[in-house]
């Protein structure tokens, strides 16, 4: 979700993140780990949920680290019991239906440079399949500009309390310039996507003692998340790791910075004083300037919308970020692995301006399809020519606890508080039918994290059992979720590619 200002959420009503943790001492809540070792909690909201708040992956990214790739952080006790800060987020003073509406999406809580913790959710010890159960690495959405694991719309808590069937890692990493700086003199432009690296080594060396299956990972990441491990895929080849992959309204071609002359960072740098040759300059930029200064220069002259138009994202390397992924997939040079990808049918509204009666229903359309749907939709056709397992769907839910304004429609992240399982905790309960499409869903993505191999499936209300057919060439089927009042139905991905250049 593309963020607009970074705001404190302490005085909304407060989820797991906030309330007091009461401590279960014993082997179940603390663990050994490469980080050293964590002791979690559980409370009263989620009885049944061990947690692991705050575990550092890497060492602080300070110093001589600050724009370099993560380093193993030092092992120490660790008293994993709150959230860390979320990574430096750039902020903007524009309006979006996130910061007036739905806040419950953005980052709740503090932000420092020293940012690089994961956190973990996870049934108790003593229930069914410990040591075999599923895991969920997850990527945090926000543009490659903000984002984080704080955030209250997306904590996982009530769905691993009611599964007790699966574990969920969700991670802090770094964005705008601190993750990608694309600067002269540095080995690694992407660090962002090095760290979320470093979280899936972290998870397959450790997540055997929470009671994960080391061997059943998926890395799911929804907007810049779900671009990021779209492009997981491409950058790994050999060596996945994760066993599949759920993009939420992301692919590759929502990922990727035009600043081929590497420009952007040294006009930063010349704003804060740092000039000079390229080492000069990194020196400068590493030791001289604070983040918070660097926050705020990037800031507000994004802010005073004057030229050059700068911005920091993933940038083609061609080691871990790739120019033409067509050819890369006509190549075969993309890991095996299967995917989850889809959008929501009214993905406009979550990146046009705010205003109480919207921009009107042709603007939305033309956004939804330029910056999430027609990108995906080229992603789907990618992986068919390296004849990759594709399962596709479109989000069209819309609820009005959810989506309390009537253009909101199904906008940009709408499907996540409905996997999440937070759906119910903000402007009023939910519907029977929101209960039934949440768990659905669940259904369908727990699926897919237990057996890849596959086709997800998942029980409707009627007992029926609904199977997940997959994308071909000769079969471009698409699932409709949460249309009307289906819960599921099947149409064809011509729905949205139509009307896609």
């Amino acid at each position: 979700m593309r963020q607009s200002i970074v705001l404190s959420l302490v005085s909304l009503v407060c989820s797991v993140s906030c309330a007091p943790p009461s401590y279960h001492h014993g082997s179940d809540l603390k663990i050994s780990s490469t980080s050293g070792s964590v002791t979690g909690f559980v409370n009263s909201t989620a009885p049944n949920v061990r947690q692991w708040l705050g575990i550092p992956y890497a060492a602080p990214p300070l110093g001589d680290l600050r724009f370099a790739p993560p380093q193993a952080p030092t092992p120490h006790p660790v008293n994993a019991s709150a959230f860390a800060p979320s990574c430096m987020q750039q902020y903007s003073n524009g309006s979006t239906i996130y910061t007036e509406v739905l806040k419950e999406f953005l980052i709740n809580g503090r932000q420092s440079e020293d940012c690089l913790y994961l956190n973990v959710w996870a049934p108790e010890a003593t229930s069914e399949g410990h040591g075999k159960w599923p895991v969920f690495v997850y990527v945090p959405g926000g543009g490659f500009t903000s984002g984080g694991a704080n955030s209250l719309y997306k904590i996982p808590d009530k769905w691993v309390q009611r599964t007790q069937g699966h574990v969920v890692v969700i991670m802090n990493y770094r964005v705008n310039l601190f993750g990608f700086p694309n600067a002269k003199g540095l080995e690694h432009q992407n660090v962002g996507l090095l760290d979320q690296r470093m979280v899936v080594e972290w998870t397959k060396k450790n997540i055997a003692g929470f009671g994960g299956n080391p061997d059943s990972i998926i890395f799911w990441g929804q907007s810049a998340g779900g671009a990021s491990v779209s492009l997981y895929p491409y950058a790994y080849p050999k060596d996945p790791i994760v066993k599949g992959i759920a993009a939420d309204s992301g692919s590759p071609g929502i990922a990727g910075s035009s600043d081929t002359a590497q420009s952007n960072f040294r006009f930063v740098a010349s704003l804060v004083g740092c000039t000079g040759q390229p080492e000069v300059v990194l020196d400068c930029m590493r030791h001289n300037v604070t983040a918070a200064a660097l926050e705020n220069v990037l800031s507000l002259y994004q802010i005073s919308a004057r030229s050059p138009k700068i911005t920091f994202g993933p940038t083609p390397d061609e080691v871990i970020v790739f120019a033409n992924y067509t050819d890369r997939a006509a190549k075969g040079l993309v890991a095996k692995i299967p995917e989850i990808t889809g959008s929501n049918a009214n993905e406009g509204a979550g990146f046009v301006p705010y205003t109480p009666d919207g921009p009107g229903a042709a603007t939305l359309f033309n956004v939804t399809e330029r910056v999430i749907a027609c990108p995906l939709g080229k992603g789907v056709r990618d992986r068919e020519l390296a004849g990759l397992t594709t399962y596709r769907y479109q989000y069209s839910g819309v609820f009005n606890n959810t989506s309390p304004v009537g253009w909101f429609g199904a906008y940009h992240s709408s499907e996540l508080p409905l996997l999440f399982g937070t759906h119910y905790e903000y402007r009023g309960n939910s519907t029977p039918y929101e209960y039934e499409v949440s768990h659905f869903m669940e259904a369908l993505w727990l699926s897919f994290a237990k057996d890849p191999s596959k086709a997800p499936s998942a029980t409707l209300p009627s007992g029926d059992r609904f199977s997940w057919p997959v994308v071909t060439a000769e079969n471009d089927v698409m699932i409709e979720i949460a249309n009307g009042t289906n819960i599921v139905g099947l149409t064809s991905g011509q729905v949205i590619d139509a009307y896609c250049s």
